[in-house]
């Protein structure tokens, strides 16, 4: 039998951490001196020591560990899904020094994103009102995630609504944000454009609908397709979009963010990029 002095020196455990251990549950002393309290391990207990020690330097969290003390299935899929996380983590990491990079060497960003300016005229649309999660500001991924589904859900929906009803759609598909009235929550606007008006009283039961009209109008335009290379930050905005901004500061426009439309880039019906678009005043 060993202190817990000798133990600790064997394992590379600190005896503040077999303590810890001790309390919950993933090693417990062989036995403990009714008297004096003193903590002694058996041999035995080496192989479960050193699995905990292996565990801290993999930065497996104290929480997760008890799976990787269990049987040997468990323990290969808890090891597995560990991998799965800590390259998704390696991937964020690897692309947000990738843009940094690309950010310290090329300030204004690169590539140069070609702004324009067009015309458009009036445009009626029907929209569905989603209220985003609270974060959505903030960076919580389930949340995002949950956002984005519940997004593709809805433009879906409208989609197949519209086609069921006979109501003819026109341009690609667009969404805005919009700040709720006397808060800082936000709401996307998710719309199809449509050839002429709604039918009076049309409706889609279990969604909030909406429609409007875009007056004419004359917009600075600027796109780009999802395999575009790009210094993208995590949360901000695309450097496209940051060039758009630049240029209408330039130009001496004032624009009216909650105005701005995201549109899909279309070619043969698959969204391939994106547009951004937004009315100079």
């Amino acid at each position: 039998m060993m202190n817990i002095g000798e133990f600790a020196r064997l394992t590379g455990l600190s005896a503040k951490a077999l303590r810890l251990y001790d309390e919950r549950g993933l090693l417990c002393p062989a036995s403990v001196d009714a008297c004096s309290g003193y903590r002694r391990y058996a041999a035995g207990q080496l192989p479960t020591a050193m699995r905990l020690r292996a565990l801290r330097n993999a930065g497996i969290p104290l929480a997760e560990a008890g799976l990787f003390l269990a049987d040997a299935d468990t323990s290969r899929e808890a090891l597995a899904a560990h991998r799965a996380a800590l390259a998704a983590e390696r991937a964020r990491t690897d692309a947000a020094l990738a843009a940094l990079e690309e950010i310290a060497v090329n300030p204004g960003g690169r590539p140069s994103w070609r702004v324009e300016e067009r015309r458009e005229p009036t445009q009626p649309w029907a929209g569905i009102v989603l209220e985003l999660h609270d974060d959505e500001r903030g960076g919580d991924q389930q949340s995002e995630e949950d956002d984005i589904k519940r997004y593709n859900e809805a433009f879906a929906a409208l989609g197949a609504a519209l086609s069921d009803g006979g109501i003819a759609t026109s341009d690609p598909f667009w969404s805005s944000f919009r700040e709720i009235d006397g808060s800082d929550r936000l709401e996307l606007l998710c719309c199809w454009p449509l050839a002429g008006p709604l039918p009076e009283g049309w409706s889609m039961p279990g969604w909030t609908l909406e429609t409007g009209e875009l007056p004419p109008r004359t917009e600075l335009v600027v796109r780009w397709r999802h395999d575009d290379a790009a210094p993208e930050v995590e949360g901000a905005a695309h450097p496209a979009v940051i060039s758009l901004i630049l240029e209408a500061e330039r130009r001496g426009d004032d624009l009216d963010f909650s105005r701005l439309r995201q549109i899909g880039l279309m070619e043969d019906g698959e969204a391939v990029g994106v547009e951004v678009a937004i009315p100079t005043l």
